[in-house]
């Protein structure tokens, strides 16, 4: 069974149950509000901070991970040093008649995953037909004026197949290679049927000057993985030289999200937590690899993604490093310890799958990623991203 049927949720009903009992609610809303800005009430606070504190217990206590906090806005060298200044973007374009912003993948997601639901209700009632049962396939007169709605359309198969190809692999396509979709398919928005603008890159950080002058030029960090990176001497020598060790960081993050309408998820403010391993790079064994390496997981390498297939390989941790699907073992490590983590919080195991990055969408400091993924009523969303960042940020 697939994932898209195992769930019964009525999303827009539970998104108001929650607003109604105050889990969570838009930023500002007196004055109209803001998108991608929201605030927690005393459930929805309760509940995060359930989350961070089983976190802190699963991973720091129990790992002798070494917390920090640290500044959340940081001068423009940290992050152009680091790569952000140039590369953390996103694409995005522009309604060519009312000026809307869209972020480029996620419109081509949302037109050919509806053009594939019109084609599935289309075969549906097809077939319906086909049996002689007219009930699913007309609704019986009611005497009141109803507003026409445009018949399904069915693809052709091979348009279909090519369709489920390109959203795959959709993560792995470029500025170019998301405009030549755009054009190929003719890609519109789907609010007002317009046509849109080819991709242009988006920086994400949000931008500020340190002090009065306005002559330092600042930003509101987009990660916590900086400030540990900076204190990285301090913390080798607190741990008295002794590798490897990990530091640990839990607070807020700033992402100028290009159109955020998905609920709490892609919201320009957030928490984070986050963890950095250090470990010698000619020597990426774990003491305590053994614990998790028979662990299965649902795994989606990029070699699948790039064949324009999204099955996912049930694959034991340890096989998963033995056979080079898993790039080392305290990758692997994490990757199991991020999944007992899930589960344990209740996470459905069966909604859950590790989708490796493809070249073009890894991130330039990595050389090996996974994203823990949930499917929800969005699809598959990452929740945890489990990078080997190499010695990028140190050097």
């Amino acid at each position: 069974m697939s994932a898209s049927k195992k769930l019964n949720v009525d999303r827009s009903a539970l998104e108001q149950l929650l607003l109604k009992r105050f889990f969570f609610a838009p930023s500002f809303g007196i004055y109209d509000g803001v998108k991608g800005l929201y605030d927690y009430g005393p459930t929805g606070t309760a509940l995060q901070q359930n989350l961070i504190n089983h976190w802190r217990q699963h991973f720091v206590i129990e790992e002798d991970m070494l917390e920090v906090d640290c500044s959340i806005i940081t001068p423009s060298k940290v992050l152009e040093t680091s790569g952000h200044v140039a590369k953390f973007a996103d694409w995005m374009c522009r309604d060519t008649g009312n000026n809307e912003v869209r972020r480029a993948d996620h419109l081509v997601e949302e037109v050919l995953e509806a053009r594939l639901e019109n084609d599935a209700l289309a075969r549906k009632l097809a077939a319906t037909s086909i049996s002689g049962d007219q009930s699913a396939a007309a609704p019986k007169p009611s005497g009141k004026k109803t507003k026409k709605v445009a018949a399904p359309t069915k693809l052709d198969d091979a348009v279909a197949e090519e369709y489920r190809s390109i959203l795959a692999k959709l993560d792995n396509y470029d500025g170019d290679g998301l405009g030549e979709l755009i054009s190929k398919y003719d890609i519109r928005n789907p609010e007002t049927g317009n046509a849109v603008t080819p991709p242009v890159a988006f920086n994400l950080m949000f931008q500020t000057s340190i002090g009065p002058a306005g002559t330092l030029k600042g930003f509101l960090r987009p990660e916590t993985a900086q400030g540990q990176f900076m204190n990285f001497s301090r913390l080798l020598e607190f741990n008295n030289q002794k590798m490897p060790f990990a530091s640990a960081m839990v607070g807020r993050s700033f992402r100028n999200e290009i159109s955020p309408r998905s609920g709490l998820l892609r919201v320009r403010e957030f928490t984070m937590a986050e963890i950095e391993h250090y470990v010698d790079p000619m020597n990426k064994n774990h003491p305590r690899f053994d614990e998790v390496a028979d662990i299965k997981l649902p795994l989606l390498p990029n070699a699948v993604q790039l064949e324009g297939k999204t099955e996912t390989v049930m694959m034991s941790i340890g096989d998963a490093v033995s056979q080079g699907v898993v790039d080392n073992k305290t990758l692997g490590y994490f990757l199991g310890r991020i999944y007992l983590y899930l589960a344990a919080i209740g996470i459905r195991t069966d909604l859950l799958r590790f989708r490796q990055h493809m070249k073009n969408e890894m991130a330039h400091y990595a050389c090996d990623c996974w994203d823990a993924e949930i499917y929800t009523t969005y699809g598959w969303i990452e929740c945890v991203g489990c990078a080997d960042r190499s010695a990028y940020d140190l050097r």
